[in-house]
């Protein structure tokens, strides 16, 4: 039965107890077989060893209906038993064999993932995935880049629509990458030195290690700074420092692609609404860096600060997308 089999490579004491069970009684069967059972070994010198096996004579009818079938009726009765007994136990104590190799499993997989990570991430992540930074990927650029903390990520964006599976965006990060950020593709189909194994290594590590803790919104913290030094701190690195683009899409008429048209107060506010859900909740374009939410970063006044900024430099008759790294060359716009 293919649960032997299971068995066989089972660990622990609870894993044991069935297949140690299961040997026992195929040993007591064997000697009862062989002792008073059918392989019993009749007295006296064998003379049909010759004989035909349909021509060899058989047991009496007599028999046959008296000790014959008391004997077969004895046997399906202990292997009624048998069954009886060793399939309910199986049955109960298989569950917890296979959750303990499953923690075995997770818990080598953590122990490969911390190596690993300590190996390709904790440079820039933090050995304790505190958060740290990294060298610009603009080599004109001189300030780093900073590199957000691990420890939290779940709480992070459990509750942000625009992620739907944290663990899969996890694992979706470290093997793609961040295009246009220090952060490299790590999966072998993406150019990257680790095999999905690995990936899911690293992965149950920084899952294992994870908080739950997220920093409180400091409603003080940018009292009296600008909106222009707010986004300066916090959206320049992806956006450009003039909202002209960079990691993420350009910001110069982000008010026209969102329906505003001058004079009509309604239709700005409509695109201030659209500004706002976006940087309190992030944004997931495939294929794109994302944009991390920001609203357990910034207070609402800082929000608001930020918008306000950013409708100072607006302008009309750009393209209707957001272009990556600033406006398209005329052979760019040409082709599209």
């Amino acid at each position: 039965m293919p649960g032997l089999f299971i068995l066989a490579e089972g660990g622990g004491s609870g894993g044991n107890a069935p297949m140690v069970i299961l040997v026992g009684a195929l040993a007591a069967f064997a000697i009862a077989y062989f002792v008073v059972g059918p392989g019993r070994r009749r007295r006296g010198p064998r003379r049909i060893g010759d004989i035909p096996l349909s021509m060899r004579p058989y047991h009496s009818d007599e028999e046959l209906e008296t000790t014959g079938m008391e004997r077969a009726m004895a046997w399906g009765v202990a292997l009624a038993v048998f069954s009886s007994l060793f399939l309910p136990l199986y049955w109960l104590i298989e569950p917890g064999r296979i959750n303990q190799r499953v923690d075995e499993f997770y818990q080598q997989d953590v122990q490969a993932g911390r190596a690993l990570f300590s190996e390709a991430c904790a440079s820039c992540h933090g050995e304790n995935l505190g958060g740290g930074s990294a060298p610009h990927p603009n080599q004109e650029i001189d300030a780093p880049w900073p590199a957000p903390s691990l420890d939290n990520i779940v709480a992070r964006y459990q509750d942000v629509e625009v992620v739907d599976d944290v663990a899969e965006f996890i694992y979706d990060t470290i093997e793609k990458g961040r295009a246009g950020t220090p952060m490299p593709a790590f999966g072998v189909g993406e150019g990257g030195q680790y095999s999905d194994a690995q990936l899911n290594a690293i992965r149950a590590y920084i899952l294992a290690v994870q908080t739950g803790e997220l920093d409180q919104v400091d409603g003080q913290a940018f009292e009296g700074a600008s909106g222009e030094d707010i986004f300066g701190a916090n959206c320049a690195r992806c956006h450009g420092q003039g909202g002209e683009g960079y990691v993420g899409p350009q910001l110069l008429n982000f008010f026209e692609r969102y329906g505003a048209v001058d004079g009509d107060a309604d239709s700005f506010e409509q695109a201030r609404a659209v500004a706002r859900d976006t940087i309190v909740n992030g944004r997931l374009v495939p294929g794109k860096a994302p944009m991390p939410p920001f609203g357990r970063v910034l207070s609402d006044d800082a929000i608001e600060a930020v918008i306000d900024h950013i409708e100072s430099y607006q302008e009309t008759g750009g393209p209707r997308y957001g272009q990556i790294g600033g406006d398209p060359s005329p052979a760019a716009e040409d082709d599209n």
